[in-house]
């Protein structure tokens, strides 16, 4: 095993923690008809994770090859960065506004 798909492996198990079904942010929030862009968001993220763990368990049990479990574990691990990069842009915007002049 590669050491960029330890490192996947290790954000993954990180997420998984901070994503308990009793913790995770329920998608029901509506507006104007539609699911609220960001619950949506969430819960795409969520089901990335979903299938790279199913993925894993399908290697471990032998019914998946190991090519789909590098492709899951990219896929996740590129997920995990997006959230990381657009939570770092958030966190900047607000300490942006913060900083204005009132």
């Amino acid at each position: 095993m590669e050491i960029a798909s330890l490192g996947a492996l290790r954000q993954y198990q990180n997420a998984q923690t901070a994503l308990k079904p009793e913790m995770a942010p329920k998608a029901t929030v509506k507006t104007s008809g539609e699911e609220n862009s960001i619950a949506k968001g969430v819960e795409e993220f969520s089901e990335v994770f979903k299938a790279a763990e199913q993925s894993v368990q399908g290697f471990a049990a032998g019914t998946a090859d190991a090519h789909s479990v590098v492709e899951a574990m990219a896929n996740a691990e590129l997920a995990l960065e997006t959230a990381v990069t657009v939570r770092n842009r958030v966190v900047e915007a607000y300490q942006e506004l913060l900083r204005m002049p009132v």
